[in-house]
């Protein structure tokens, strides 16, 4: 579980998740599409492999994984019962290519839980929970427990380096839910509720929950870790998708 993370937290993100991450259809697409596996062909048997994601929320990002790779396994991990209920719901019909566990960020351990080749570590909104050494520590496990070849790809939030980026990324996150709020609903009410929540951290911080780190030391650490072709892929609003790969030899 994330430390100060509540079960109403799970069930406003469950309902409003969609509305509340900038382009979260985007971050999906482009979370997948970097995924070190060959899709589906006519001339090619689907790939086999096994994904591990890393706080599964209500399933979505484990979902398009199945989807866009008929053999994969997906290992979802969650501290919330709540979010891992909804995932169970929603990944349903892929029933016998994934399995659903109960887990803590904060456990050092957790790595060592999971058997087997691992093609990818996928996370999306979770591991800014953890400190900078928290992070570090991390990416240093998960490398050392990927296949090679395979890959540690996030989709989080990024601390900004100056009052003016954090000035920005507040206004383009507000932005950003009030226009899916009018696309996804047709009203703002959801936009209403992210604002009367505080929802947005870069207005409204709360550093014992939140510890997000600032792009340049997210790809410093996953270098000296050990990974290659470490980028930022997309971002917005002070959401990244970002990552690397262990190589190949």
């Amino acid at each position: 579980m994330v430390q100060g993370w509540q079960e109403t937290d799970s069930k406003l993100f469950i309902e409003r998740g969609r509305i509340f991450t900038p382009d979260r259809d985007r971050i999906g697409r482009t979370l997948v599409d970097l995924i070190p596996a060959v899709p589906p062909a006519a001339d090619a048997p689907a790939e086999a492999f096994t994904a591990v994601e890393i706080g599964c929320g209500q399933g979505w990002l484990g979902a398009a994984v199945l989807a866009r790779f008929p053999a994969a396994r997906v290992v979802a991990l969650d501290g919330s019962p709540a979010m891992l209920a909804a995932a169970a719901e929603l990944l349903a019909p892929y029933r016998g290519r994934f399995e659903l566990r109960r887990f803590d960020l904060h456990d050092p351990a957790w790595p060592d839980q999971i058997h087997g080749p691992v093609r990818c570590y996928l996370s999306s909104l979770v591991l800014h929970h953890l400190d900078g050494p928290g992070k570090q520590s991390l990416y240093r496990r998960l490398f050392e427990r990927l296949e090679p070849g395979g890959a540690l790809l996030m989709a989080d939030l990024a601390e900004p380096t100056s009052e003016w980026q954090r000035r920005h990324f507040a206004r383009e996150w507000d932005l950003a839910t009030r226009e899916q709020s009018l696309a996804l609903t047709g009203n703002l009410d959801a936009y209403e509720t992210f604002r009367a929540e505080q929802w947005n951290l870069w207005e409204h911080p709360d550093p014992d929950f939140d510890q997000p780190s600032p792009l340049p030391d997210h790809l410093r650490w996953l270098t000296e870790a050990g990974f290659v072709g470490t980028d930022v892929f997309w971002s917005r609003a002070g959401h990244a998708v970002f990552g690397g790969y262990r190589p190949a030899g």
